[in-house]
């Protein structure tokens, strides 16, 4: 998803989407294409480390363990606020019909790294999940939407986050937290643990059990060189304290890396965007990662998922073509909606009309 928008919407109430503003949904059946895309599963980043799940225990036991619940959105830092204009630019935009509920990012709290959220063009809000995903209603007791982050340019290096939304009371102006993606670190034979900031294209996210499962195009760093998708462990999130919290920039609270799947066999399939699909009768639940791919169509793979949160075998389900420059993709039955930049067509000229400007 490559939206600067800095606002959330969930809309569409006829239908299980979140929606980015200034795209289409693109109804497409879901066929099967011939071939399929292999991913491979890795635990740790080397045969000289520890799993990551072991690195991160280590972690936990020398800092603070946290709760997503009682501890991330005990008290968060920052408000979410009406949603404002409907329209990016001049003119004023249309309320979408059907419309259920909708916030727009902080814009006078500060993050770790002086930005304003609602302001900042340093990062870039990119897929969303929520603990119905994740659990099939709440979690611990609250409604909650996780929203991937990915540091733009130069903030590249500062890795990507996790926004933890609370919308259980007012969900127009709900309070949130950031929390930080990390990789976990452990030497064999060493009783000590660090960790990292991810560097990854946070493209896309979905909330199943205590993983946090996120899209990472084909990046320069190990592990994520590869591109896949990677689960992060809710089970395990940490509270930094001390010098940790430097190398930490600053953040709070960090969310440790557990394992993930990488391209396997050739593959160069990029997983730009993820979801997951919980409506098929008598099949299991499933993420569904779909293409951004600019003047030719991209392609949208589902994988099937055990009962307890990994895939069954790292094989495709199925696949099958979607559009150019799809934002996001989700699988309802049989059948595959895409959001969709639109590009190339000309919005009117008079700035008092309602429809909306290309992309």
């Amino acid at each position: 998803m490559d939206s600067t928008r800095r606002t959330i919407l969930r809309g569409l109430a006829a239908a299980p989407l979140a929606a980015a503003a200034g795209g289409l949904f693109v109804p497409s059946a879901a066929h099967a294409a011939p071939g399929g895309f292999a991913l491979a599963m890795r635990l740790s980043p080397s045969q000289y480390h520890r799993n990551w799940s072991a690195a991160a225990d280590t972690l936990r036991r020398r800092m603070e363990p946290a709760d997503l619940v009682r501890d991330v959105l005990r008290q968060p830092e920052r408000a979410g606020g009406p949603v404002g204009d409907w329209r990016d630019g001049a003119g004023k935009g249309a309320e979408p019909t059907r419309f259920d509920y909708g916030f727009s990012w902080d814009p006078d709290t500060k993050d770790p790294h002086g930005k304003l959220d609602g302001k900042t063009a340093q990062w870039y809000p990119q897929g969303i999940s929520t603990s119905v995903d994740g659990y099939g209603g709440t979690v611990g007791g609250r409604k909650v939407v996780a929203v991937s982050w990915y540091g733009y340019e130069n903030y590249e290096n500062r890795g990507a986050r996790i926004s933890f939304i609370d919308v259980t009371g007012d969900p127009k102006r709900p309070r949130y937290q950031h929390v930080l993606l990390v990789e976990p670190s452990q030497l064999q034979g060493s009783d000590t643990a660090t960790f990292n900031p991810v560097i990854m294209h946070a493209g896309g996210v979905a909330w199943v059990g205590n993983f946090l499962y996120v899209a990472n195009l084909p990046g320069l760093l190990a592990p994520f060189k590869q591109g896949g998708v990677s689960a992060f462990d809710l089970a395990r999130m940490v509270k930094v304290k001390g010098e940790d919290k430097r190398k930490a920039f600053g953040y709070d609270y960090i969310l440790p890396l557990h394992h993930l799947y990488e391209n396997q066999g050739g593959s160069t399939l990029r997983h730009s965007q993820l979801s997951l699909d919980r409506t098929r009768r008598n099949q299991p639940h499933s993420l569904v990662v779909s293409e951004f791919l600019e003047g030719r169509r991209g392609r949208v793979v589902r994988w099937n998922l055990s009962p307890a949160g990994y895939l069954t075998d790292g094989q495709s389900d199925e696949n099958w073509m979607s559009e150019s420059y799809v934002q996001g993709a989700v699988a309802v039955g049989d059948d595959a909606y895409y959001a969709a930049n639109v590009r190339g067509r000309k919005g009117p000229e008079d700035a008092r009309a309602r429809a909306p400007k290309a992309g």
